[in-house]
């Protein structure tokens, strides 16, 4: 990669540890060379599915077009469409055959068309094979017409740091599809992932070292009530690391000391079903502590009381006016049926099996399940808000939805019908992957607001990948 700016980091903004980046600007743009050499396809086949990728280095609040352009001749290959990024996403132009052999041979230019934000992207990151994807490429892929095995090619990039996220609730999707593979996999494929995605945050002596979503260095904190979902996986894997008890004193003085509501403010969020309640209830098992183990029970009930309305769940309400947003926005749903069953199943196989408030949240996870069905679209999918088609279909919330229904039909709540229904889920994602196993078709998460939500703009994403693991594991194992 030519012309890397010698331009400072925003203030308040910070790299990953150990990455490197250069910002994209609007005079001499950022030149991307190939070299020339044996592993270099001189000619490409008709029909190959070629892809120009970069990986967003800081967290983006804006939308702009990143325009690429043969470096000699000029020629425009496309625009990069990027909307409210987050560090660790991809983005991607096709090419045709042609295009890209064009590029290899001559290199492309990036330049953002406009705005003010600066916008900055990952590297050659010194050629570090394990962060090749992140690092700008070419994607020259299998013909267009071949049969494939998507999944394995799937499983491959996500079980690797290609599926490494920002630390938080979308690392958290990522760690919880990764442990839930291990009895598929077997620990011995699935160890060293966890091990590389883990190091990049924790340290043996109990530091983090992360950006929350802004880019903004959050050392040894947790920012949000989303940051705390990958202490479920921590827990699991490794039960006496010292931040498993910062965790706890986090969640104790995030709550209101009365009904025991572990919120961010005023405001309950389905978020915390799968962020709050799900880790608590991992850790309750694992310590064998009945008063965590309430905790997470009452984490449910508050949710089920504010969030589902007859047939619809809300993101969000507000204790302080009643008012809730988000009706049925397809991850909502994921979030509160994932989180309740993944915290259900953790209580069940406890000594917390016997709570009283468990036959509620059954009945709960049931009515739920069929709810969710009945707003299935006859692709076997979900769209962006479940009860408006005309938003498209959600990769992520899709997988999120269906992993909840393998998962309570696998551990013997839910009907077959259930179980059916996320089989052809998984079925039905498997077009959105990419020839090397990137999930498509996934909504941008919601900092663009609700309007990006409902406009169709779809991305890569790890974190749906994360899902979309949860669900193929969750076919493939049982209580």
């Amino acid at each position: 990669m030519d012309d890397k700016a010698s331009i400072n980091v925003p203030d308040g903004k910070r790299l990953p540890s150990g990455w490197t980046a250069v910002p994209l600007d609007q005079a001499a743009g950022v030149r991307l060379t190939w070299p020339a050499d044996d592993t270099r396809p001189q000619k490409l086949p008709a029909g190959t599915d070629c892809r120009l990728r970069l990986s967003v280095a800081l967290d983006y609040r804006d939308a702009q077009l990143v325009e690429a352009r043969l470096a000699e001749s000029g020629a425009l290959l496309g625009c990069f469409d990027i909307r409210f990024a987050y560090v660790f996403q991809l983005f991607e132009l096709p090419l045709t055959s042609e295009q890209a052999e064009a590029a290899l041979c001559e290199g492309v230019v990036l330049r953002r068309c406009g705005g003010e934000l600066p916008l900055w992207i990952f590297d050659e990151l010194g050629g570090e094979v394990k962060l090749r994807l992140f690092a700008p490429h070419l994607v020259a892929g299998a013909d267009a017409n071949a049969e494939t095995d998507l999944m394995e090619r799937f499983l491959d990039s996500f079980v690797s740091l290609s599926s490494l996220q920002p630390f938080g609730w979308l690392e958290g999707c990522v760690l919880d599809g990764l442990y839930a593979l291990r009895p598929v996999l077997g620990a011995v494929k699935i160890d060293p992932a966890l091990d590389d995605h883990l190091a990049q945050y924790v340290a043996a002596d109990g530091r983090l070292h992360y950006e929350d979503l802004h880019g903004r260095a959050a050392d040894d904190s947790f920012t949000t009530i989303e940051a705390t979902l990958p202490l479920a996986v921590i827990a699991k894997y490794r039960p006496d690391h010292p931040v498993v008890e910062r965790a706890l004193a986090y969640w104790t003085a995030k709550s209101d000391g009365g009904a025991g509501a572990i919120t961010d403010g005023q405001t309950v969020t389905a978020e915390g079903m799968y962020t709050v309640a799900y880790p608590l209830a991992v850790i309750a098992s694992r310590e064998k502590r009945g008063d965590l183990a309430e905790q997470a029970v009452r984490q449910m009930l508050l949710r089920r009381d504010t969030l589902a309305v007859g047939p619809h769940v809300y993101l969000r309400y507000a204790q302080r006016t009643g008012e809730r947003t988000f009706r049925s926005w397809a991850r909502a749903f994921a979030w509160y049926m994932l989180g309740m069953t993944r915290t259900w199943i953790e209580l069940k196989q406890s000594d917390h099996a016997g709570l009283p408030e468990m036959a509620a949240i059954e009945e709960e996870l049931v009515r739920i399940a069929d709810v969710a069905l009945g707003w299935r679209q006859s692709s076997g999918l979900w769209s962006c808000f479940l009860d408006e088609p005309q938003t498209g279909i959600d990769t992520s919330g899709s997988s999120g939805i269906a992993a909840a229904l393998a998962l309570g039909a696998g551990h013997g709540l839910l009907a077959q019908r259930h179980l059916d229904a996320a089989a052809e889920s998984l079925a039905s994602l498997r077009p959105y992957l990419t020839p090397d196993g990137i999930l498509s078709g996934v909504a941008q998460h919601n900092a663009g607001g609700v309007e990006l939500q409902r406009g169709g703009y779809r991305v890569l994403s790890q974190m749906g990948m994360g899902l979309m693991a949860q669900l193929y594991a969750g076919l493939l194992t049982r209580s």
